[in-house]
């Protein structure tokens, strides 16, 4: 028996090892994130998909789907033997790469900031390692920049950091480049909880104060994080603010809308965004507003930097379209490349133990605006820079936000 339940998520899904045959079609990027270790993923931990689970996942793409209009009507159900399998028959791609499924153990852990492993991602091409999870088991032991050359005492390759992630709670050691340094560092992979917020200020030579934020993913427990954040830009009267979302691959509407609060109190009781559904299902159509009611840690920034790369999607596109009728095209400033191109989301199905994440609805800002398929263009190229570690004031993206803000230019 199924029950349907909604659940109002805005996602780009993080990918473990188990997802690697998705990450060239999701991110076309050579960044893999080797964080969740053991969970796996919803193929595999599936056994048993009745024909009546897809019978109801068929009718959601028939009726709720965006592209409902161009889904198959005869389907052989005999032919999926997992739910992922059936989802990918029948989306319509392009422009679909994003419709999935997860368990709800899965669902409940990413939304709560739970996994397992050592949470940190590498480059595929040579293991340099991009970004650590903060207060995930790696760290404050690996950091942005270091090369993995060799997993306990074996080259380093997929399968053995892949292998050596699911083995929680047994001490891996790794053989880094770091700088011009091999060392041997010991990280033991294990369930986890982790933070997706870090922030400081900046001061320049002119006396001008700068916010930086990293944001990590729009997960419903990340509010008070960043709430906590955004009170100390206030009380230190910033002047400019640069939010990090260069990894950031989506998450909650609602949690768009707070943070779009948090960062302008010019224009309260004004729409944000709002979600556009098929012909069929437009009584579901929904808006978001900047709130009536100012708190005490609300900004009123007149022009935002954020810092992005294609991996930057949904809901963090998401903000940076809905400040563009407020703030002008001018002052919302990406620095970076282009964004991954997501203007559509997905309200969330369940089927017992499985939860069901269709592409829904398009995402529109106050003018009418979606993203592109092809992602936001940068106001000002820079690289990725891993020889510097994210908020350091000589990492080639955020050096390059600061040049602008003195000098209101590209470098």
């Amino acid at each position: 028996m199924s029950i349907d339940k909604k659940l109002i998520y805005f996602y780009v899904t993080r990918y473990t090892m188990q997802h690697r045959f998705l990450l060239a079609l999701l991110f076309l990027s050579l960044l893999f994130l080797n964080s969740c270790g053991s969970s796996g993923s919803s193929q595999e931990s599936v056994s048993y998909f009745p024909v009546e689970e897809k019978q109801f996942l068929h009718t959601l793409f028939q009726t709720e789907y965006l592209w409902y209009d161009q889904v198959a009507q005869e389907v052989d159900y005999s032919s999926f033997e997992t739910p992922q399998s059936m989802i990918d028959a029948l989306r319509v791609y392009p422009p679909d790469r994003w419709s999935f499924t997860l368990t709800q153990q899965q669902y409940e852990d990413r939304v709560n900031q739970k996994t397992a492993g050592f949470g940190f991602g590498y480059t595929l091409d040579d293991f340099t390692i991009y970004m650590v999870r903060i207060d995930a088991p790696a760290y404050g032991k690996l950091y942005r920049g270091d090369k993995i050359v060799e997993v306990n005492g074996e080259p380093a390759s997929h399968e053995n950091i892949a292998a050596a992630s699911d083995s929680l709670n047994v001490p891996a050691t790794f053989t880094l480049l770091r700088g011009t340094e091999e060392i041997d560092v010991t990280v033991t992979p294990q369930e986890y909880s982790f933070k997706v917020t870090e922030g400081k200020v900046i001061s320049l030579h002119n006396g001008e104060k700068v916010g930086y934020l990293r944001y990590d993913s729009f997960t419903s427990t990340s509010v008070e994080e960043f709430e906590a954040t955004f009170t100390s830009f206030k009380n230190s009267s910033i002047n400019d603010l640069v939010i990090d979302l260069r990894y950031n691959g989506g998450g909650s509407v609602s949690v768009a809308s707070n943070l779009l609060d948090n960062i302008s109190r010019i224009h309260p009781g004004e729409r944000q965004v709002y979600l556009d559904w098929n012909e069929n299902y437009k009584q579901n159509n929904e808006s978001y507003y900047f709130s009536d009611e100012a708190d005490s840690n609300d900004l009123n920034m007149s022009r935002v930097f954020f810092l992005v790369t294609q991996q930057s999607a949904s809901a963090s596109e998401l903000v940076i379209s809905a400040l563009k009728p407020y703030l002008g095209e001018s002052n919302v400033i990406t620095i970076g490349s282009h964004t991954h191109g997501k203007p559509v989301g997905m309200y969330g199905r369940v089927y017992g133990n499985d939860y069901y994440f269709l592409i829904n609805f398009f995402v529109r800002n106050n003018a009418g605006e979606t993203t592109s398929f092809e992602g936001i263009p940068a106001t000002c190229m820079a690289e990725d820079d891993l020889g510097h570690l994210r908020g350091d004031e000589n990492e080639t993206m955020l050096k390059s936000a600061l040049y602008y803000i003195e000098n209101n230019v590209c470098p």
